[in-house]
């Protein structure tokens, strides 16, 4: 499996993870054991940026912006997930959630930083085509 296959199957992730945030909020409350409804509206909007990451990471040939969007998201999920740690009634349960969003999380920094190391920037696409540049 090549990068590119792996970002798009990150890509397919988020669509899973989105989709279980927007149509399942509670339960997602429950297993963390944060609340009785009051964030459901917060995680159905998480779900919805979920969803987008796919959809950027699917839908273009270069799927490197994509995959930083989404280590830019794990940065705001990590730090919610911080604030929810201080409300959870079971540590336990609540601590295989991060450990999981922890998991993802290094996944999307190591392909992300792999497909940013083999793009070329656009000075370097630019040098190549110069006929100078042989």
């Amino acid at each position: 499996m090549n990068d590119i296959e792996a970002a798009r199957g990150l890509g397919f992730a988020s669509i899973a993870i989105g989709l279980t945030e927007i149509l399942a909020p509670k339960k997602l409350e429950q297993a963390m054991r944060i609340g009785n409804g009051q964030n459901t509206g917060i995680l159905r909007v998480l779900g919805v940026r979920e969803i987008m990451h796919g959809v950027d990471i699917l839908t273009h040939d270069d799927p490197t912006p994509g995959v930083w969007a989404r280590v830019a998201g794990d940065v705001l999920d990590s730090t919610l997930l911080g604030i929810a740690a201080t409300r959870t009634k079971k540590p336990a349960s609540f601590s295989t959630i991060f450990t999981m969003v922890l998991g993802i999380g290094i996944l999307d920094v190591l392909f992300a930083e792999r497909l940013g190391r083999k793009k070329l920037s656009w000075q370097q696409k630019l040098a190549r085509r110069l006929p100078w540049a042989d």
